[in-house]
């Protein structure tokens, strides 16, 4: 090879790693603007992670009122069976673990004033889980969708506090009576422990009532849909 032939193959290596390494350089540097955009366009979410640590998505509070067709509803079913002692329609903040009472009604004057007292004024709610395990066990039935009765002391005094001579057995059922969008729950009192066939028919009612509620007065404050009141 001539010199003049190993001076071009020399220059030609030479003009090679130049324009690789710009090329290295360059999409080096492409790459730190891309990502400097990136966390200057998300700059907010990233300083609330750095400060507050990563979100939790945790269902939170739905709030709703529970409308006059709700009310009428709960009143008659009160009314008309000897079985049911109250009904109380419980809002539930899971995030701050809270739950709320909307709405209580009885046919019986005494229970009715005890939980006037009980509730009203109460719009800070109380504890939705508790330090009672069995009171736990409940809340996590009804966020499951599910529909149960249990003893009064079962668990059962978060809700009806200082009542198990007038309502020995308590049933609940979520809001609405299915998993997915817990808001709350319906908490219905009897006189006595309800015999197989009353169970059937109070658990049709229950559920009825509890996605009665959910259309009526749930749905619309969250404007997915409306429904005639």
């Amino acid at each position: 090879m001539s010199v003049q032939d190993s001076a071009f193959s020399l220059l030609a290596k030479i003009i090679k790693v130049i324009s690789l390494k710009n090329i290295a350089i360059w999409s080096f540097a492409a790459l730190v603007v891309l990502v400097g955009y990136t966390v200057f366009e998300n700059r907010g979410p990233l300083v609330s992670y750095l400060v507050n640590g990563p979100t939790i998505n945790a269902p939170s509070i739905i709030g709703f009122k529970v409308s006059s067709a709700s009310q009428a509803r709960v009143k008659q079913l009160v009314d008309i069976d000897d079985l049911i002692n109250s009904i109380v329609i419980m809002n539930a903040d899971i995030r701050n673990n809270r739950r709320v009472p909307l709405y209580w009604y009885s046919d019986d004057v005494s229970v009715q004033k005890t939980l006037d007292g009980t509730y009203a004024g109460l719009y800070g709610g109380i504890p939705l889980f508790t330090a009672e395990e069995k009171n736990n066990e409940n809340v996590v039935g009804v966020i499951n969708g599910e529909f149960a009765c249990s003893e009064y002391a079962a668990g059962n005094t978060a809700v009806f506090p200082g009542l198990l001579s007038r309502m020995p057995f308590i049933c609940r059922a979520s809001l609405p009576p299915y998993y997915g969008q817990f808001s709350g729950f319906v908490a219905i009192s009897l006189n006595r422990k309800p015999s197989p066939d009353e169970l059937i028919v109070l658990k049709s009612e229950t559920l009825s009532i509890s996605t009665e509620i959910f259309f009526r007065d749930i749905v619309p404050s969250q404007h997915i849909s409306k429904y005639d009141k």
